[in-house]
């Protein structure tokens, strides 16, 4: 009946009271006791007594300046002590400044504005969407300065803190394999160079020619590019796995820069704030009106400079992608495969035929950077000898695994040799050759399709078959059992 409210309490006092004594209410007034608003309640518990829309009884409205109910603050509706002006949920009466915070249940119990960022270092904890990898220690952030080899990642580029050099290879010392953790030029992954009189793959051994023994057993070989001959999971085969610091596929390229873009990731202390678009990066041009950070630089749209910065010919508003560096500008000779937009065009680097998709070899689908006609979308034509959608294939048109020599009909992937065969749909699912109307395989089509064989399920039964007399079949299928 009544709620929680210290207001309810008091109401529910009152009318107790009146319920007893109800000629102090209702009845005979007190000597003394006036009701001058007639709302049924006199000045002694009344307060406004000249407003009858005022009194113990009354519906309060919050925040409108009046004291309908006459409980005495018309700020605290959850009557928890904390007026409206510092309440920061003033419906629940557990939410106000000083109460005890419960992390990360949606809820500001306390008031200070966040209930994602428990250690106070301005980042939220990493499993609510935020940065910050440990949200229990204030020095652990993604602004703070990483301090190698001590087992934290204080800088929250979730890096191995053995990998200085983030190459992908833990330091020698901290139980690794790279013999060289402040350059990312030496490390098992890399390939010896022949003549630099340096162990650039940290074998124990200087220049020593690759090998052509396959000592992992996955297929490759150092001479055939395989980059880590003691992982099977590594090999120029190997399917990338992104961001964990290895470089499955031993193409060479950051492991940190999915889009191939040529900056890495932020997330991993790069500059790229998305590196699923090779669209939006820090060498990217600022297209004004998008609502999108081209550029990376922290601002969405601002004003291209009309300054030339390198000395290149060519300012920011007139097409510079890079206007710190005079070899990037519109008129500069595109490099491909090497990350870089030299001419600013803001295509794909990995995409030379320009048919807007990259090459296999750089993350991408394209069997063919040479020929734009070849890309994943293209039109196939069949049995030509070129794949022209990528699909690998170009003699199997129904993608069923048979191709054309052996399939029966290769419009239909229901239709291939050691299909299921579903009779009497007009489609030899099996390829064999025979009909679909003879089930029995007796040579009879069934007479309900078309042909003559009274049973098609019994090979026996089929016109021109041996009668015999009057065992209840008709096994010549000429209308009788008696000859």
């Amino acid at each position: 009946m009544f709620g929680n409210h210290p207001g309810d309490f008091m109401r529910t006092r009152l009318l107790v009271f009146c319920a007893l004594f109800s000629f102090a209410c209702q009845g005979k007034p007190e000597v003394g006791a006036t009701d001058e608003d007639g709302d049924g309640y006199t000045a002694s518990v009344d307060c406004d007594d000249g407003d009858a829309t005022i009194n113990p009884g009354a519906a309060e409205t919050w925040y409108d300046g009046v004291d309908q109910d006459c409980v005495g603050d018309d700020n605290d509706q959850d009557g928890d002590g904390a007026r409206l002006d510092i309440d920061c949920d003033d419906t629940d009466a557990e939410v106000l400044p000083g109460a005890e915070e419960v992390w990360y249940d949606g809820v500001d119990q306390d008031c200070d504005g966040t209930d994602s960022d428990q250690d106070g270092d301005g980042y939220d904890a990493l499993d609510l969407g935020g940065l910050d990898c440990d949200d229990t220690d204030a020095a652990v952030s993604p602004e703070a300065v990483e301090v190698w080899y001590d087992g934290v990642d204080q800088d929250c580029d979730q890096r191995s803190d053995a990998d200085q050099d983030g190459d992908g290879y833990d330091a020698r010392a901290s139980g690794g394999t790279d013999c060289d953790d402040t350059s990312e030029a030496y490390s098992p992954g890399d390939v010896e160079l022949i003549g630099d009189r340096v162990d650039n793959d940290c074998d124990g051994q200087v220049d020593e020619a690759p090998s052509d023994e396959d000592v992992d057993g996955d297929g490759y070989s150092e001479a055939d590019g395989d980059c880590d001959e003691t992982s099977l999971a590594v090999n120029p085969g190997a399917v990338e796995v992104w961001y964990d610091g290895l470089d499955q596929d031993c193409d060479g390229w950051s492991d940190y820069d999915f889009d191939h873009d040529g900056s890495e990731a932020v997330e991993y202390g790069g500059e790229d704030c998305d590196d699923a678009s090779e669209a939006v990066g820090p060498t990217v041009i600022e297209d004004e009106g998008n609502a999108v950070d081209d550029d990376c630089d922290g601002e969405i749209d601002e004003a291209l400079s009309s300054g030339d910065v390198d000395g290149d010919g060519y300012s920011e508003l007139a097409g510079d992608c890079d206007d710190g560096d005079a070899a990037l500008h519109p008129r500069a000779v595109e490099v491909y495969y090497d990350g870089i937009d030299q001419d600013c065009d803001g295509n794909s680097d990995f995409d030379a035929d320009g048919d807007g998709a990259d090459g296999v070899d750089y993350g991408g689908a394209d069997c063919d950077e040479t020929d734009a006609a070849v890309s994943p979308g293209a039109t196939e034509v069949w049995y030509d000898g070129i794949d022209q959608d990528c699909d690998g294939r170009d003699d199997d048109q129904d993608g069923d695994g048979w191709n054309l020599a052996a399939d029966c009909d290769d419009t239909d992937a229901a239709a291939y040799p050691g299909g299921a065969e579903t009779w009497y749909d007009g489609v030899d699912g099996d390829c064999d050759g025979a009909s679909d109307f003879d089930a029995d395989a007796d040579g009879a089509d069934s007479e309900d399709h078309g042909g003559d064989d009274c049973d098609d399920v019994d090979p026996s039964v089929h016109p021109g078959a041996r009668e015999v007399v009057l065992d209840g079949v008709d096994q010549d299928c000429d209308g009788s059992d008696l000859s």
